[in-house]
C-alpha cells in the first residue's frame, strides 16, 4: 500500500506494557465484531482465560468486547513512524473511499469453524465460507490494498506479557490448558457464527476498536482532548493550590 517506514525517528511501540497492561499502540483497520453479536460466546472465552492461573501469568487476555476479525489489516503508528499524524490527516480521502466501498457492498462474515492457535499470542483461527472469502479478496482488490488481507483470519484473544521466560516444559503445559479452556467453550458452541458487519474502525491501543467514518483525523483529536484535559487539571491544582495559600495567610 502507501504505508510509509520511518522507525529511526520514532519510538519503538508495544501493545503490552511491562506491567502486563495494554500500552498506546494507534491504527486503522477494517474489522468484524464478534461482540456483541456474539456476547455469550465472547464472554464465555474469555472466563475461560482470565479463570485459569497459569495463563493469566504469562498472557494479558483482551477484553471479551474488543474480540473481532480482521478483515484488512491498514496501517499502524509503529509501521509510519514519527509522520503518522499528519499520513493519516493526508489520507483521509483514501480511508473515506474505503469506508464507502464497505456501505456499497457490504461484508457480512460467518465463522464455519475455529482452530486454536497458542504461539506467541493466544488466537482463533477462522474458516469462513469461500464466497464471504471471495467479498473480502474482491474488495480489497477494488481498492489496491490486497496486502493488507491477513493471511489467516483470526481471532486475538490474548498477547505475552514481556519479560517472562518461559521453559520448554512451561510451553508445554500451557499449551495443554489453554486447548482445554478453549476447547470447553468451542465444543459448546453452535455453528456457522454470524459476526458484525465488516467496518472501518481506528484504534489508540488493542482493547477497543472504534467505527470511523474518515471525515476527521481521530488521533489529533484525542490528543488536544488529552492536551485540554491536562490543562484543565493543572489550572485546577493551581487554583487550589492558591486558595490554601490565601487561606494559610488568612488563619
Amino acid at each position: 500500500m502507501f504505508t510509509i517506514k520511518n522507525k529511526q525517528e520514532h519510538r519503538q511501540l508495544s501493545k503490552v506494557d511491562e506491567h502486563g497492561e495494554y500500552a498506546p499502540f494507534p491504527g486503522v483497520t477494517v474489522v468484524s465484531a464478534c461482540y456483541p453479536e456474539q456476547k455469550e460466546f465472547c464472554d464465555a472465552i474469555y472466563k475461560a482465560l482470565k479463570n485459569n492461573p497459569l495463563i493469566m501469568h504469562y498472557f494479558s487476555p483482551l477484553p471479551a468486547n474488543s474480540y473481532h476479525m480482521t478483515t484488512m489489516s491498514l496501517e499502524t503508528e509503529q509501521q509510519v513512524g514519527s509522520t503518522w499524524d499528519q499520513f493519516i490527516t493526508n489520507n483521509l480521502p483514501h480511508y473515506k473511499k474505503i469506508k464507502q466501498n464497505l456501505q456499497k457492498k457490504p461484508i457480512y462474515p460467518a465463522i464455519e469453524k475455529l482452530e486454536i492457535y497458542t504461539g506467541w499470542c493466544i488466537s482463533l483461527n477462522i474458516f469462513l465460507p469461500k464466497e464471504h472469502a471471495a467479498q473480502i479478496e474482491e474488495m480489497a482488490e477494488a481498492l489496491n490494498i490486497e496486502e493488507t488481507i491477513p493471511r489467516i483470519f483470526h481471532i486475538t484473544l490474548a498477547y505475552p506479557r514481556p519479560n517472562k521466560t518461559v521453559s520448554q516444559e512451561i510451553k508445554e503445559q500451557l499449551h495443554t490448558e489453554i486447548i482445554r479452556e478453549l476447547n470447553g467453550v468451542i465444543e459448546k458452541t453452535i455453528f456457522p457464527l454470524k459476526i458484525a458487519e465488516a467496518k472501518l474502525c481506528y484504534f489508540h491501543d488493542m482493547t477497543a476498536f472504534h467505527p470511523w467514518n474518515a471525515e476527521n483525523n481521530p488521533f489529533t483529536q484525542s490528543k488536544h482532548l488529552l492536551d485540554f484535559m491536562q490543562a484543565n487539571q493543572k489550572s485546577a491544582e493551581d487554583f487550589q493550590e492558591k486558595y490554601l495559600h490565601e487561606s494559610t495567610l488568612s488563619t
